[in-house]
């Protein structure tokens, strides 16, 4: 039967369907090869290479694939990281780096471990390296090193600081200026009115805790007077109460209502910063400024020694030997202190840009200050400058000693099959992280600079935190004061203490 035009119609939307439904099979297949292509290293076109190209990534491969590497860095400089590595993948599309994040302990111990085999190691500092490089020796005495520490190569640098409410620093500055201490501000700081010796028999784990904000500043509070009884006055005289007070400062009440002193730091077992400040609360309670302080070398004279008047610092001279001849002779006393001072606390974070961001988000009610990198401190500063009129005000402090983070890398070599090429290429990508152009990106990113010749103040940029935040109280140009550099068996033995000292791990 002929149906005449009703039938081509129908064919042609018949047709007009299966056209369109082809092109949809044929997308789907083609998005589907693309993943699978993705996944797999892409194809150079070597004819489209440049010498400029050639000099910043090296030749390309002969079959034309990219040359893969890995990296394993610090999480605290993920922002910095990540934007280089996007700008190197476009520039040099001949090598593919993969990146990973971890806390600096933590990526030291899955390293040490096998769970993670990176090319390349960025921790936040080289206490780190000389842990790993320790606990790998010890751990597999029959492999050879996993790297040569004298190799390391600084990327950027940024020193441990305090972030702290201004109230709460005007009271620091007026305790630590007028109040005599037994040890360092880092040990009083983080342990604000712990006592030195006290039996812990019997006291239950929740007092275990640094002590409150108005028992610390009652040294300053004036001695109760007794006074006579007040004159009758006239009724026309008026009651006032509470008169103004001419300075800022905060009052009693308010340092009552302020609780117990609550400085954080992140966990020493997971993140730098966290061992950092571990070491220089022990260095500040074993060796306090009253012995390492002095014109004779403290080695001479042993800790128990009563030296001459401090007339000038001579800390570049104690070495590691005495902070460990020191820690040995206090052991108990100092794991017993901190146990004190940290057993009732919570669990510590992991990150220390977790524990920054919480400083800002919670607030004083629970962090008064907190041990972060000047880098990670910026961020804060930039959110408190956003709601000036509404916020509290804060300050950077640089407590002396402080540590200067030099953010190494390091090539690992784990035994396996590492081409000439993969050698090459990682090195061009650590040459570009030191380039002008990356390293100018991590001042805007709160970094100083790894190499000296490029001035933080002569970057004139509206984004360079350092010229931005000099109110807070940021300073770059004051020369940072360290510890002497620990090696890797003493950095684990104080790992251990902490662990001992807080039963957590």
């Amino acid at each position: 039967m002929n149906r005449g035009p009703g039938l081509w119609k129908e064919l042609g939307g018949l047709a007009l369907a299966v056209w369109i439904l082809g092109n949809i099979a044929y997308g789907f297949i083609r998005d589907q090869r693309r993943m699978v292509h993705a996944e797999t290293a892409l194809i150079v076109d070597v004819k489209t290479t440049t010498n400029t190209q050639t000099d910043l990534c090296g030749p390309p491969t002969k079959d034309g694939r990219p040359v893969v590497i890995s990296m394993l860095y610090g999480d605290d400089k993920r922002a910095w990281v990540e934007q280089a590595a996007n700008r190197f993948a476009k520039l040099c599309p001949t090598i593919q780096v993969k990146l990973s994040a971890m806390g600096d302990i933590e990526s030291a111990d899955a390293i040490l471990g096998g769970k993670a085999t990176p090319t390349l190691w960025a921790p936040a500092d080289d206490l780190v390296l000389r842990y790993l490089d320790n606990r790998w020796k010890t751990v597999h005495p029959q492999r050879k090193p996993l790297f040569d520490i004298e190799e390391q190569i600084s990327l950027v640098q940024s020193p441990l600081v305090l972030l702290i409410w201004d109230d709460r620093r005007q009271v620091v500055e007026a305790v630590m200026a007028k109040v005599s201490h037994e040890h360092g501000q880092w040990a009083e700081l983080m342990c604000a009115a712990v006592p030195t010796q006290q039996d812990l028999s019997g006291m239950p784990i929740e007092d275990m805790v640094p002590g409150s904000w108005i028992d610390w500043y009652k040294p300053l509070l004036p001695a109760p007077k007794k006074l006579p009884p007040p004159a009758p006055r006239a009724a026309t005289t008026p009651d006032v109460t509470n008169p103004p007070s001419a300075s800022p400062f905060p009052t009693v009440d308010q340092m009552e209502s302020w609780g117990r002193v609550k400085f954080g730091h992140t966990s020493p077992t997971r993140a730098a910063s966290g061992f950092e400040t571990l070491y220089l609360m022990a260095y500040d309670y074993v060796l306090p400024p009253k012995v390492r302080l002095g014109d004779t070398n403290i080695s001479k004279h042993g800790t128990g020694s009563k030296l001459p008047k401090a007339i000038r610092p001579v800390s570049n001279e104690v070495t590691p030997e005495d902070f460990l001849r020191a820690l040995r002779e206090q052991r108990s006393a100092f794991r017993s202190w901190l146990r004190r001072c940290e057993g009732g606390l919570d669990a510590p974070p992991d990150s220390t840009e977790l524990l920054t961001d919480s400083f800002f988000n919670v607030g004083s009610s629970r962090y008064d200050a907190v041990a972060t990198y000047e880098h990670l401190a910026f961020d804060t500063l930039a959110r408190i400058d956003e709601f000036a009129s509404v916020l509290s005000d804060v300050r950077v402090l640089y407590p002396q000693p402080t540590f200067m983070n030099q953010h190494p890398v390091v090539f690992l070599d784990f035994g396996q099959e590492i081409t000439d090429a993969q050698r090459l290429v990682a090195g061009k990508w650590i040459a570009f992280l030191r380039s002008d152009e990356m390293q100018k990106k991590a001042i805007e990113h709160g970094f100083r600079p790894a190499d000296a010749a490029l001035s933080i103040r002569g970057y004139d940029s509206v984004q360079n935190p350092f010229l931005r935040f000099r109110r807070y109280g940021v300073t770059f140009e004051a020369p940072i004061l360290e510890p002497p550099r620990l090696d890797g068996e003493v950095v684990h033995d104080l790992l251990r203490t902490w662990e001992d000292a807080t039963g957590r791990n």
